[in-house]
């Protein structure tokens, strides 16, 4: 839209300073007040109650957090006559961290430090109102017009209640700077905005994110997911306390990682950056003034949260339970040699600028009279024994015993002989991310069929995959309810499919199978217990 066609009464817009996947972002004019402001206009739609409950979360997250001096000041709020929703912020002219390290690379040691305590504080104090950021990076970093830096876009910010399950599943994340945790679509919390924001204070003092090359190769998004399981790398020439700070900021467990920004804040503070030499240009003055944040009571204090002790840098290891698929012979994981040794300092721009739609793919609801293009009977083929069970070429235990899968001709469907259930799905371009979930516990997924792989579609991009017709048939809503107990009808009334293609590590074994997964539509996206499970 035009800048002049905006329509938002009491405001003269001026130019569009940015734009994103969810906002544009205008330099207009406060009429009644003579002031130049930011006027942040939401490219989607407030269409339902649940979106206005929303957004009106995000404004009085942001507006409990306005008179903080290291948060952009919200000054108004409301909604279009298209139904789009607005936010007017303070104008921030020096622009942001991220395009600083596009243009000059790392900041000085002191500087990035100082600036890291003040975000530490501003986070410590979101967190004491009960608010979470949820997408800290540079580029969301403002330099005011007094120099001075600022967190804006509380855009992704919840502020959880009791009993009330935070949606991760329709957010946007940046990868580079995103908690290991978000990919697997668990629950935001504290300890998430602290990995992003040392992940930040890490980017700032090295001159891109954690664990990139030091030659600046750019990473694919899923390699870039894979290393946000790798261990702590120590950044060279900085004091080891200030690397131990990071190191258990930086965790890839959450249980493991310091989860109190109060203590990260005061952590970095207690840090001697004197016998470190400064270079570069000045920073932004002297070190803020910091606010005392009440933070949780049973943190631990500073001595204990931080051991002195240090760890040496390792190799990358085997991941915990995340399983990235990579299309065949693509990617970067082979060799090392050879690369271009030049820094790319533009690196981290790119990265910040970077972001993935975690969502599920509905492909149809419960009770369809659309098949999704299945040919043949879904019924279980008859005469099927417990003799057919076995791992032959599937790698899991698997049976044709009362399965409907078989029922689709030519596939070569059968059914998983336990139990399979799985978090949410990350789907970068096709590349997946899932991970192995206690069917017992909450989880998102669960599967209903598995099959070889078609002769004429041997790939484990997931959306080149769900084109084939083979893979349409058994992976349908028509296969999915034949394979349902009674009781899932009970969880949930609508039921969405999706598919699951061999991992990496499947496809380097000769496994090429692929998975039927379904999700109930419940009020949080998850659900608990075996609803698709088969005579053993």
């Amino acid at each position: 839209m035009e800048p002049g066609r905006i329509g938002l009464s009491g405001y003269e817009i001026q130019e569009v300073l940015g734009q994103g996947g969810f906002a544009t972002v205008y330099r207009a004019r406060q009429l009644a007040v003579g002031r130049e402001v930011a006027l942040k206009v939401d490219s989607r739609v407030l269409s339902t109650p649940r979106d206005r409950q929303r957004f009106l979360r995000e404004v009085t997250a942001a507006g409990q957090l306005s008179g903080h001096p290291h948060v952009v000041p919200v000054y108004d709020a409301g909604v279009l006559a298209d139904d789009r929703p607005y936010m007017v912020l303070e104008l921030c002219p020096g622009g942001s961290l991220g395009e600083r390290l596009h243009r000059q690379g790392a900041f000085p040691p002191k500087e990035a430090r100082d600036i890291g305590v003040g975000l530490a504080d501003a986070v410590a104090a979101a967190h004491a109102a009960g608010v979470l950021h949820r997408d800290i990076k540079p580029g969301n970093v403002m330099v005011n017009r007094y120099g001075g830096v600022a967190l804006t876009d509380f855009g992704l910010a919840a502020m959880p209640r009791p009993g009330r399950e935070l949606s991760v599943t329709r957010e946007a994340l940046t990868p580079a700077y995103a908690p290991p945790e978000a990919f697997h679509l668990a629950e935001p919390g504290p300890a998430g905005d602290v990995y992003s924001l040392a992940a930040t204070l890490y980017a700032l003092l090295r001159g891109f994110p954690p664990h990139h090359p030091d030659d600046g190769t750019q990473l694919s998004l899923a390699e870039l997911i894979v290393r946000h399981t790798w261990p702590y790398v120590p950044l060279h020439g900085m004091p080891t306390a200030l690397n131990e700070v990071l190191r258990h900021a930086l965790a890839p467990d959450p249980a493991e990682r310091l989860s109190d920004a109060g203590v990260f804040r005061d952590a970095l503070a207690a840090v001697d950056l004197d016998t470190i030499a400064l270079g570069g240009p000045g920073g932004f003055g002297p070190a803020p003034t910091m606010t005392t944040v009440p933070y949780h009571r049973d943190a631990p204090p500073v001595r204990d949260a931080i051991p002195a002790s240090t760890v040496a840098p390792g190799r990358p290891g085997g991941g915990g339970g995340t399983t990235v698929a990579t299309a065949p012979g693509g990617g970067e994981g082979g060799g090392r040699g050879g690369r271009n040794t030049r820094l790319i300092a533009a690196l981290a721009a790119v990265v910040v600028s970077v972001t993935v739609s975690v969502t599920v793919v509905t492909h149809q609801y419960f009770g369809s009279d659309d098949d999704g293009g299945t040919s043949g009977s879904a019924a279980p083929s008859s005469g099927a024994t417990a003799q057919d069970k076995g791992t032959s070429g599937f790698g899991v235990p698997t049976t044709t015993e009362n399965c409907p899968a078989t029922g689709v001709d030519g596939v070569g469907g059968r059914c998983v002989a336990s139990p399979e259930c799985w978090s949410g799905i990350v789907d970068i371009s096709g590349i997946i991310t899932v991970t192995r979930a206690d069917c017992a516990a909450e989880h998102v997924w669960e599967t209903f069929a598995i099959a070889p792989l078609p002769e004429d579609g041997m790939t484990n991009n997931a959306r080149d995959l769900i084109k084939h017709p083979d893979v349409k048939a058994l992976c349908s809503q028509k296969v999915m309810a034949a394979t349902m107990l009674p009781e899932g009808r009970a969880v949930a009334k609508e039921w969405q499919t999706d598919i699951i293609p061999p991992t990496a590590s499947e496809w380097d074994k000769g496994l090429r199978v692929f998975r039927c997964v379904a999700a109930a539509r419940t009020e949080n996206g998850q659900k608990t217990g075996s609803q698709f499970a088969v005579a053993n």
